[in-house]
């Protein structure tokens, strides 16, 4: 077996684990503790084949770059499994199945950022969205949870047969369903453009369903709000950073950008997403609804990077620089984005912008944490979100993508009011000092804190040590 599945391998080892531990006896503490060790091993492994020589195979694209971004996969769950056990006790169900589908939600987002085949993503695809089926529905009293069960079934098969439909009409002009045989080719076109290019659209649409870009955005605010804690922040990280890689890795092999209407398609879901997301994140009280709209609008800042690919006219408008704009932002955005849903973890009772009045007076560590996340989400200075849209602009700039770039700076400008009011909201005299008594602040949740800090403030102030290793893997 190549060594390059292992990671996988160890996480799959670890649910059968989970599953043949339930056959003699439940204990939340020896499924959590497998889990976790499964996802330390899987990622030491996984870090030691950051060096390793890179290869291929008819289903996967195994080289540097896909090493990152599983490396990047695993920290962030590793990240949300830490907060796991502590949550789950608040819970009256049983926990142990919980980690099993959060197992394998993390194997199918492993499967999905190495495909280079329609098989191996859909079978990735669909192993995730199952398993996060049962995550999101997994409180079984709480109507929400139900209700936004039974949406992300409808939307996620909704959004799997677009995607079916376009890799079909896709194999018939090509004969294969590999991503590395979609470049066009004159002289055997079997199809008229407008057929593949209506192909193109659909997959388009299913990846923007997973992705929650305008406008297949309606689902993400009732799922985030609905869903368990723990699942949504899957959901805000995991799922789209797989999906987002199988768009970038599409758009990069198949050449699509060669059609102008697919450029045109981009950079207006690009800036619908940014103002409508932002516009509809200040109408928020509800966190959870605020974060989901937020997520809108930094998927849509990323879509960028799509519309910088092969445009060669200018210095800094390499393949690999562009590389390194996504991998910057992307580390940016999810570790800021563990951190902020680390922080509602603690926060329990916690649920709008008036139940966290007060909070900087009675948990002043947690609310500067918090602080701080939102300053990076809005992309202030000496924060890693700050030099992630750096990254975005210099880029942007350097293709003179006026029009996008405009979008990307009124939008970020809209969105600092409502990440203000989140820090504003903190300082003011709370009006129910209960809520903020009901606090985890454990010691292992004040390390989570400060380790993510030193990663969102440390890299923001120091970026070169991070930039120059994107850097390497990126050529």
């Amino acid at each position: 077996m190549n060594v390059n599945y292992y990671p996988a391998f160890i996480l799959m080892c670890g649910a059968l684990m989970i599953l043949i531990q339930l056959c003699f006896k439940r204990s939340h503490i020896t499924s959590y503790l497998i889990s976790g060790l499964s996802l330390f091993l899987a990622l030491l492994t996984q870090l030691f084949l950051q060096n390793h020589a890179d290869t291929s195979d008819v289903l996967f694209v195994l080289n540097a770059q896909t090493s990152f971004v599983s490396l990047l996969l695993l920290m962030v769950v590793g990240l949300i499994w830490a907060q796991l056990y502590h949550w789950l006790k608040t819970i009256n169900e049983q926990k142990e199945e919980y980690y099993l589908l959060f197992l394998f939600t993390t194997i199918g987002g492993l499967i999905m950022v190495s495909s280079n085949h329609f098989a191996s993503f859909f079978l990735g695809l669909e192993l995730m969205s199952l398993s996060f089926i049962g995550l999101i529905a997994y409180c079984g009293p709480d109507q929400k949870a139900q209700e936004a069960g039974i949406k992300y079934l409808i939307l996620s098969a909704l959004a799997s047969a677009f995607i079916l439909m376009g890799a079909a009409i896709l194999y018939l002009q090509f004969g294969s369903l590999s991503f590395s045989n979609l470049m066009p080719n004159t002289s055997s076109q079997i199809l008229p453009p407008w057929a593949i290019i209506t192909a193109i659209i659909f997959i388009f649409t299913g990846l923007f369903f997973k992705l929650s870009l305008v406008p297949c955005h309606l689902w993400v605010a009732d799922l985030f709000e609905g869903a368990p804690l723990v699942t949504a922040a899957m959901l805000a990280t995991l799922s789209k950073l797989a999906a987002f890689i199988i768009l970038w890795r599409l758009v990069t092999l198949g050449h699509w950008q060669q059609y102008p209407i697919i450029i045109d398609i981009l950079s207006m879901v690009a800036i619908a997403s940014m103002f409508i997301g932002n516009f509809l994140g200040l109408l928020q009280k509800n966190l959870l609804r605020l974060m989901a709209y937020s997520s809108i609008a930094h998927f849509g800042y990323l879509l960028i990077v799509l519309l910088l690919i092969n445009n060669n006219a200018i210095e800094f408008s390499s393949q690999s620089f562009n590389t390194q704009t996504l991998f910057f932002y992307l580390v940016a955005y999810l570790f800021t984005l563990v951190g902020v849903f680390s922080i509602f973890m603690q926060l329990p009772k916690i649920k709008t912008l008036d139940d966290l009045a007060g909070l900087f007076w009675h948990h002043p560590v947690i609310a500067i944490t918090l602080m701080l996340l939102m300053l990076s989400l809005a992309g202030i200075p000496l924060t890693l979100g700050f030099m992630a849209k750096f990254y975005l602009v210099m880029a942007a700039v350097s293709q003179q993508l006026w029009l996008v770039l405009s979008a990307l700076v009124l939008s970020s400008i809209i969105g600092l009011f409502y990440y203000l009011r989140v820090i504003m909201a903190m300082l003011k005299t709370p009006a129910d000092e209960l809520k903020l008594k009901e606090i985890n602040s454990s010691g292992s949740s004040l390390s989570l804190n400060i380790l993510i800090l030193f990663l969102v403030i440390g890299f923001g102030v120091f970026p070169s040590s991070l930039s120059q290793f994107i850097q390497q893997i990126s050529g």
